[in-house]
Formats: structure tokens, C-alpha cells, sequence
């Protein structure tokens, strides 16, 4: 079902370069302060490709420049075989370390209709733009996208916690302190295993819709400029994916808590909000919390920070479900009726707010955050009026709605730790 394949990986020589000093984070989870710090960290650090400097066009060039470059300084070698690369995050979560394994490989394109690389996330036009003139530039992909794939029988979870025993090919730990290993893996019966298992099954994109966008749209202009000499195995038919498990018990979804302006107030608000949900005021922040998580199965539960004051803690708890549903627009699949950020959309921002999905997605009322303190210190410092703390949406919820041929809104889901960029680039030759 899913065409995957090794390929000839560029990567930093640890001989030449410290691995801390040159992985970076994707493109756009950094700011122009972290970008100008990761630039300073090395002159080799993969986010003078990401994010690279300059004006307009130049700023493509800088990159595609850098790359052949560093290239010729040795820092950055092509493998002289195809393989696959294995990869090892270790990351602190709320006090806890957490192992994710993945693996890189060159993933073949499919339009979402074809329903084999589906998306569960809406794009916008100006990232599209971004990275479509950057891999015109640099011919070559610098971030990987990340899908999931179903693993029935742990093959490939078992087979790369094994690969995980053996001595790195390269490693780094990032400014937050999480841990990056990489293996190449080139061993023929390990390469047709990873290959089969994920042959098996269709792949949902966790991140990197906009690079995935991206590359489609690279693929068929190559195409359209090829005419009749194009035959569907060049290399712009594959994009640069690390591939996860579905179950991988790594595999974190953090909650995206809505930071929202509203002053004043609507008028009658507590009434309005228990037309569908029970109100209870609650003592902390982290009360409410914990009583949002309990429930993260059901029935509906927000906790809402600053409704009748700045530190005031109440939580909203759907009285039915079948209200909840019922609330919810029509013709739209069941699994997207029960997303948690979607409802609190078109149940309360929406009808006593007046925030919608184009209001969101703008970002002039709504901010977010995965931090339940940053939320509480905005509210009670006046920085948002409430915030609203939402549970997490969940990896069966990301396949339900794709195999419904559904995306969600933007800022539904949020993983961690992001893959980062520089640990294997994918040149398209």
C-alpha cells in the first residue's frame, strides 16, 4: 500500500562537527530570537538551511550555497549506500524520560485522495510558499515529514529496539536537553522487514503537512517540466519521512490549551456555557486538570481558568454527550464530532465568543500553549482574559478522522519531541 524505499543519506561527519551544535529544531516551531541563536551555535548548524538568512530570494540561495559548501569542507558526507536510518528520541516529559524510535526513509507521494498519505491537518498558502522555494533552491530535503503506520505484530517496534543495542552512528543532545541517536541501517533482511511492515499499511502525517504540500507540488512541477521523459521513480516522487509506529508507546501527543482575549466579557456567560455543560467552580489550576484528564474519555470536560476573576478555576462538564453532538455541525464525520479542541470551537468559542476556525487560525484572539502553568500566569498576569485547558488528542483519533477523509483544524494536535532537522538530509539525485 505504501511505497517506501533506503536512500543515500547526507549526513554531518562527526569527525568534523559536535553533534549538539548543528541539529535544530523544524522550521516552524522556532522564533527569529532561537533561529539567531542556533545560527550562532555553529556555522555548520542545520538551521542555516531550515531558517536560513537573507532577503526574499537570496535567503534560498544562502541555503542551497551553504549546502554544497559544507559539502566540500567535509563537514557533510552522502552515504556510498542506500539505507535506512534508525533514530532514537529521549525526551523529559513532566519529569519523566520517554523513548520514541523511528526510522528515515524516502516515502513515495500520494495525493490525500489516493488515501494511502493521508493528512489529518489543514495547510495555509505562505509556509506552502516557503519550503516550496527552498527545496526548488536546495533540491534537497532538509526537514523530514513524520507518519505513523500501523505495526500489528511489533515487528518493526521490536526490530528497532534491537538496532537501538548497537553503538550510534551519530548522536547530540538539544538545547532542551533530549537525546538524538541515529543508526544507519543497511543490512538487507532488517531493510526488507522495515519495508514490508509499512508496504502493509496506509501512513497518517503527524507534522509536516506544509513540507509534505510542499514536495507534491515539487513532484508535479518536475513532472509537467519532464513531459514524456518523466517515469515516476525520480526522486522527487519521495519525500524525506521518519516513520513511527502507531503504537509506539513514545509517541506523545501534548494538549494545546487556548489562550483567549475577551474583554469584556459576553454578558451572561455562566448561563450561556450551561445550556451544554455542568459549571462547577473548582480550587487550582491543577485540580482542574487532573478532573480535565480523568475524562479524556468522556464525558466532554474543559477546565476554564478566569471567568469570574483571575483566579478563579471552574470546570465545564458536558451533561450529555448526545447535546454535545447534537451541537456540533452537521455533516461531519463522528470521530471529528468528539475531538475535545473542536468542540470547544463550535460549542463555546464560536457561538458565545464569536471565534471561529478563520479567527483561529489568524491568531489575533487565540494563543496557545502546551503548559497548564504558562496558561495559568497568562491569566492571572492579564496577558489573555481565560484560558481554556483542553485534553490531548490521541493517535487513534488522528487515523479515525483521516480514514474518514477528514482534517482537523489547525492546532489540534501537537507531538513531542519534534524530529529534528540535521540528523539525515535527503538529497533529491
Amino acid at each position: 500500500m505504501t511505497e517506501i524505499r533506503p536512500f543515500r543519506g547526507l549526513r554531518y561527519d562527526p569527525r568534523k562537527v559536535r553533534g549538539d551544535d548543528v541539529i535544530a529544531p523544524p522550521y516552524d516551531v522556532v522564533g527569529a530570537e532561537a533561529v539567531a541563536t542556533l545560527h550562532a551555535r555553529s556555522p555548520y548548524n542545520a538551521a542555516h538551511l531550515e531558517n536560513p538568512s537573507g532577503d526574499g530570494e537570496a535567503k534560498y540561495r544562502n541555503a542551497a550555497s551553504l549546502l554544497a559548501t559544507w559539502q566540500r569542507d567535509g563537514a557533510l558526507t552522502r552515504d556510498a549506500k542506500p539505507a535506512y536510518y534508525a533514530y532514537e528520541q529521549r525526551a523529559r516529559i513532566d519529569g519523566t524520560w520517554v523513548t520514541r524510535r523511528a526510522f528515515f526513509a524516502r516515502c513515495r507521494l500520494h495525493r490525500p485522495d489516493e488515501g494511502i498519505l493521508r493528512p489529518h491537518e489543514a495547510t495555509i498558502a505562505g509556509p506552502r510558499a516557503d519550503r516550496l522555494a527552498l527545496i526548488k533552491a536546495t533540491h534537497t530535503n532538509i526537514s523530514p515529514v513524520f507518519g505513523m503506520f500501523l505495526d500489528p505484530q511489533r515487528t518493526a517496534r521490536d526490530l528497532l529496539a534491537e538496532i537501538a543495542k548497537r553503538e550510534p552512528t551519530f548522536e547530540a543532545t538539544d538545547a532542551l536537553g533530549d537525546r538524538h541517536r541515529l543508526w544507519a541501517v543497511a543490512v538487507a533482511a532488517e531493510v526488507a522487514s522495515l519495508t514490508a511492515v509499512v508496504g502493509a499499511s496506509n501512513v497518517t502525517i503527524a507534522d509536516g503537512h506544509h513540507r509534505t504540500h510542499t514536495a507534491l507540488d515539487y513532484r508535479d512541477e518536475c513532472a509537467a517540466k519532464a513531459g514524456k521523459r518523466w517515469t515516476g521513480n525520480e526522486p522527487e516522487n519521495f519525500v524525506l519521512m521518519g516513520m513511527i509506529p502507531q503504537d509506539d508507546p513514545g509517541l506523545v501527543i501534548l494538549p494545546i490549551h487556548r489562550l483567549v482575549q475577551a474583554d469584556p466579557l459576553p454578558d451572561a456567560i455562566l448561563d450561556r456555557l450551561s445550556a451544554l455543560y455542568r459549571v462547577e467552580q473548582v480550587g487550582t489550576a491543577e485540580e482542574a486538570w487532573a478532573r480535565v484528564q480523568a475524562n479524556a474519555f468522556g464525558p466532554t470536560t474543559f477546565a476554564v481558568l478566569g471567568l469570574e476573576g483571575p483566579h478563579s478555576v471552574h470546570l465545564l462538564t458536558a451533561r450529555t454527550q448526545e447535546a454535545i453532538d447534537n451541537a456540533m455541525p452537521q455533516g461531519i464525520s463522528q470521530p471529528s464530532k468528539r475531538l475535545d479542541a473542536l468542540i470547544l470551537t463550535e460549542t463555546v468559542l464560536t457561538p458565545i465568543f464569536g471565534i471561529d476556525r478563520a479567527v483561529m487560525t489568524r491568531g489575533d484572539r487565540v494563543a496557545f500553549t502546551e503548559s497548564v502553568a504558562e496558561a495559568h500566569e497568562a491569566v492571572e498576569s492579564g496577558a489573555c482574559r481565560l484560558a481554556f485547558l483542553v485534553n490531548a488528542t490521541r493517535a487513534q483519533q488522528i487515523t479515525d478522522v483521516a480514514d474518514a477523509g477528514e482534517v482537523m483544524p489547525q492546532k489540534t494536535t501537537y507531538f513531542y519531541p519534534k524530529l529534528a532537522t540535521g540528523m539525515v538530509y535527503n538529497p533529491l539525485d
